[in-house]
């Protein structure tokens, strides 16, 4: 008898610091700008969601803007 392997979502771990940080500003339900910058396939959005989903909040408005877009504010 073969035994069944359910397939198990990878956990989110580590950026502890990060994502105390996001929940502090996702607690105060205000509008804001949040910018997070790094290099690819490191975890930003994963980074994102966990947050989030921790709060409870279920609208958001995302926006990408490339590394080389030449910004001035």
């Amino acid at each position: 008898m073969v035994a069944e392997h359910k397939k198990q979502p990878w956990a989110f771990y580590g950026r502890r610091s990060e994502l105390a940080l996001m929940r502090r500003v996702l607690e105060r339900r205000r509008w804001f700008f949040l910018q997070l910058s790094g290099r690819r396939r490191i975890g930003k959005t994963a980074l994102i969601q966990q947050a989030l989903n921790a709060s409870g909040i279920d609208k958001t408005l995302p926006d990408y803007v490339p590394a080389s877009a030449r910004l001035t504010w």
